[in-house]
């Protein structure tokens, strides 16, 4: 066990929580105060936590309810000195502790053994045990500190060594380094080890095994920061890391190295580059970022006053509600007291990002007019969907083309089936199909590329094609026109003929001419302007979500009139009136035009590389 100061020992100071009784006069912590009076005062009066129990891992959903309830309650505690807050709290640690199931999987098998398994949900729960130990242990009472102590030993403490203490038996997460459980597992069961110090004999070896544990997790990124598993995964993994490596940095007095990585600096940048406005913009499942208040703890523990702003931008358009997480308690604890306007994000306008190799492309930061990001690298990552090569475009505050996402688990959702499901298949995404069929799953080569008034990507996906028919070349590149327009070439060549078709999903209205369509949100339009190597035609149809409740997304398709061996595609989109684009193909060239823009370029014989 490491030596550790006295309690609170976590990542939040006594200094912090003392602020609570006198907190700084910003409009966003005045209206979060406000918030969570609203909230706790109806959880004090009634403990029931409504839960679907046919949803998928429902324990999962009830235990994160429970946390943001027992956490709001306490900052609640903290502010106004009232003890009807506190008693709740610990009256929610009670019903923790009798609940049969802490494992949805479990429930399902019907194996009540505390030890038989530490999942996600014995994370959440080690947590919230954690903070509720580490902020009321200088008044606790013996029962009180009996409930906390025992509850932890046996619900998570013991059960964490029964799982992950016998070499090369661990659970699959243990060290697996691109997974959410990695983090909630192992930096929940270390929170509730550092919150208990020698109160349980368990903690040593649990610090040792959790240290071993969420080493692989963040030695995986790469300087950029980059996460395979996408926005909310990102969220969520980085949220109970963060929680666990700024509080054992706290409670020891001593940089943790890993925090000194520069991949684990340069990650609070991640999900802001692909979420303009707020609009999460990224890939795979559970594509929503929330600006989640661990990040102002991480920034400042950076000195990253540009995250600092952004937080505070995104969170004065849109407050976090506390129906999954105790987001308004925490921003009162976290966020650093003073506002960071004016803070510059030196961000570039396009970027690959290593590791993961998605890119994007904005005309500007923080707040670009036009932006799209690009899906390269590698599906062999958890949460992924068969989506290379497929984009998002954002112009304004709104997503225009989209790829359709998942919004409901089911239990097919991570079986042997999953691609079949609308939301995770090429078929709900914008990229083009050939013969049918988008890309397989596996690796998309991935590169930025630039000339003469543009700048963009380049996706070489030839490797990994299969389309039933022998592949010679198959790539598109992305690209930004002087951040007026972007431009979508795709190019295929085959052994034999086939069909091609690109694809672009919108839930804006759409209006369709000939070669060209229109798309309109509440604020903000797009302008599509087709052309092909051949003749083409454009089509409208409608996606077919498995959630019956679900909009149908409306699907434009640009398809070839018959088969053809080289198949050359090109879209160009425009947010401020139409566009023209021209292909030659004798020549090998593509002539985009617009208001303020025009530009002419030749591609390869054999490749799709651009002059």
């Amino acid at each position: 066990m490491p030596e550790m100061g006295t309690s609170p020992r976590l990542l939040v100071s006594p200094e912090r929580w003392a602020r609570l009784r006198a907190l700084p006069d910003l409009p966003l912590l005045r209206q979060a105060a406000e918030v969570l009076a609203a909230t706790t005062d109806p959880w004090v009066a009634d403990r029931t936590i409504p839960v679907d129990e046919t949803a998928h891992n429902w324990h999962l959903i009830r235990a994160r309810h429970a946390q943001t309830r027992i956490i709001s309650l306490l900052v609640r505690y903290g502010l106004t000195g009232n003890r009807r807050y506190r008693e709740a709290a610990l009256d929610y640690v009670r019903d923790m502790a009798g609940w049969e199931y802490w494992s949805w999987i479990k429930w399902r098998e019907g194996d009540p053994d505390p030890q038989a398994i530490f999942d996600l949900s014995y994370g959440e729960n080690a947590t919230t045990l954690a903070f509720t130990h580490d902020w009321l242990a200088d008044e606790l009472s013996a029962d009180e500190r009996a409930l906390i102590v025992d509850t932890a030993r046996t619900r998570a403490l013991l059960p964490y060594l029964a799982c992950n203490g016998t070499p090369g038996e661990e659970m699959w997460y243990y060290r697996k380094p691109d997974c959410n459980w990695n983090t909630v597992c192992n930096g929940g069961a270390g929170l509730l080890a550092l919150a208990l110090g020698d109160l349980a004999p368990e903690s040593t070896p649990v610090l040792e095994l959790v240290e071993e544990g969420v080493r692989h997790y963040f030695e995986f990124m790469q300087e950029d920061g980059a996460w395979p598993e996408g926005l909310g995964y990102w969220g969520y993994g980085h949220r109970y890391g963060y929680l666990y490596l700024l509080s054992h940095e706290r409670a020891t007095g001593r940089p943790h190295p890993l925090l000194e990585r520069p991949g684990s600096r340069n990650t609070l940048r991640f999900p802001f580059l692909f979420s303009p406005h707020g609009v999460s913009a990224g890939f795979g499942d559970s594509n929503h970022f929330l600006p989640l208040p661990f990040i102002y703890a991480a920034a400042e523990r950076y000195g990253m006053p540009e995250i600092a702003a952004e937080m505070d931008r995104r969170l004065a358009r849109s407050p976090q509600d506390d129906e999954g997480w105790p987001s308004t308690a925490e921003l009162l604890l976290f966020h650093p007291g003073q506002t960071a306007a004016g803070a510059e994000q030196p961000w570039p306008r396009v970027s690959v990002q290593k590791g993961i190799e998605w890119g994007y492309l904005a005309d500007s930061w923080p707040q670009p007019s036009l932006y799209v990001s690009v899906r390269g690298g590698t599906t062999d990552a958890p949460h992924t969907h068969q989506d290379l090569t497929s984009l998002w475009v954002v112009v304004g505050d709104e997503p225009l083309i989209v790829n359709v996402t998942e919004d409901d688990y089911q239990d097919t959702t991570f079986s042997e089936r999953r691609y079949e499901l609308y939301e995770m298949g090429a078929a709900s995404k914008n990229v083009m199909l050939v013969n049918g069929v988008g890309l397989p799953r596996g690796q998309v080569q991935t590169q930025a590329i630039a000339g003469p008034g543009w700048e963009g990507i380049l996706l070489e996906a030839t490797q990994v094609a299969s389309v039933g028919s022998p592949v010679d070349l198959y790539a598109r590149a992305v690209l930004m026109l002087g951040g007026k327009a972007v431009l979508v070439l795709d190019r295929v060549v085959m052994h034999h003929a086939g069909l091609g078709e690109a694809r672009y999903h919108t839930y804006g209205r759409v209006q369709c001419r000939k070669a060209s369509a229109r798309l309109q949100g509440q604020a903000h339009s797009l302008h599509l302007s087709f052309a092909a190597n051949g003749p083409a035609h454009l089509a409208r149809s409608q996606g077919l979500p498995t959630s019956p409740s679900r909009q149908p997304d409306t699907v434009l398709r640009w398809l070839t009139d018959g088969k053809h061996r080289e198949i050359v595609l090109a879209t160009l989109l425009t947010p401020d009136g139409p566009g023209r684009v021209v292909l030659d193909p004798d020549r090998r060239s593509v002539l985009a035009s617009g208001k303020g823009y025009a530009i002419s370029l030749e591609y390869a014989e054999d490749s799709l590389s651009l002059v």
